[in-house]
């Protein structure tokens, strides 16, 4: 039975935070389980799972075992996935401090051109968690879409960095409010305008 007016909201404002802060703690634990490095990547893709759930209006969504179940299918596939982009971005930042220390013409358009490259993975690795959990592509797939995404709307995933940079800008002030909601309302937000790009763009191949 649904409670009406005030009580009404007050406790679906209390069920929200509750919601938003257990699948916090489980994004942590599941990390921790996984000895960080091994946990990271699983732990992010469930979370994003759930908040998928949430966002297309699957409110009697069980967190712990929707979160589970994909934690513990897609473990290998994602973190296989993850070291790739752990790779490709650890060369990124070799590149950049390498010719950050030459004093030539030519290593300043590489360095340049490697600011360019940084900007475009740093999106794809945005848009990667919620294509992973939307779709079902072959391995190399998901990283092709989730750059193809990320490049087909510039003005969202412009937005998507300033709501990131002010919220996190926002929860620093407050570290309890940090630890205990950070990655679930970030990945919210994430999922959030990535789904509506998603969708979209789903709509216009229909038409």
């Amino acid at each position: 039975m649904k409670i009406k007016g005030l009580s009404g909201l007050i406790y679906r404002i209390t069920e929200l935070i509750m919601n938003f802060a257990f699948l916090q703690l489980l994004w942590l634990a599941f990390t921790i389980v996984g000895l960080g490095v091994f946990g990271i990547f699983p732990s992010t893709a469930a979370m994003f799972s759930v908040v998928r759930k949430w966002i297309m209006g699957v409110d009697d969504t069980p967190i712990f075992k929707t979160f589970w179940q994909t934690y513990k299918t897609e473990f290998i596939k994602v973190n296989g996935l993850g070291f790739i982009f752990v790779l490709i971005g650890w060369l990124l930042y070799v590149d950049f401090h390498y010719f950050a220390l030459g004093e030539t013409i030519g290593s300043s358009v590489l360095k340049i051109v490697t600011i360019f490259i940084a900007y475009f993975f740093i999106t794809t690795c945005i848009y990667f968690f919620p294509v992973y959990v939307h779709f079902q592509f072959r391995f190399f797939n998901y990283i092709k879409y989730s750059f193809l995404y990320s490049v087909s709307s510039p003005l969202k995933t412009a937005g998507i960095f300033i709501i990131t940079y002010a919220l996190y800008f926002l929860l620093m002030k407050v570290p309890a409010l940090f630890l205990f909601f950070s990655g679930s309302i970030i990945s919210y937000i994430w999922m959030w305008y990535i789904y509506r790009t998603i969708a979209k763009s789903h709509q216009i191949e229909k038409e």
